[in-house]
């Protein structure tokens, strides 16, 4: 199964593994919302096994980012596999993804880390 979800540290954590693309778009982003819903403070992001993300799959996940703001909730990317971080490097998003980059919000409980 693509996105498994298990917990970690009393945290809800979210495996995410093979392609995050267009292809899954469809399918993924109500059960990334759904498990964001669930999550108490914090929801834990393991991309470590992501093999593809392409514009689609980023949009999803700046979606969950900005409804996790929403929420008032801790967005944390525990891995990055290289095809994350070569999309995140390749349009400068990787300091969007990190918690003092959060201008949007007054607290920085809601941003993405651990991408460097």
């Amino acid at each position: 199964m693509p996105l498994t979800q298990s917990t970690r540290d009393g945290h809800l954590l979210l495996l995410v593994s093979g392609g995050f693309t267009i292809f899954q778009a469809a399918e993924y982003k109500p059960q990334l919302l759904g498990v964001l819903d669930n999550a108490d403070d914090m929801l834990e992001l393991d991309m470590s096994a992501c093999d593809e993300l392409d514009t689609a799959g980023l949009q999803l996940l700046l979606l969950l980012r900005r409804e996790a703001i929403a929420q008032y909730k801790q967005l944390l990317l525990v891995g990055a596999g290289p095809a994350v971080q070569n999309v995140l490097s390749m349009l400068q998003l990787q300091d969007l993804m990190r918690p003092d980059s959060d201008s949007d919000s007054d607290s920085p409980s809601a941003s993405l880390q651990g991408l460097a």
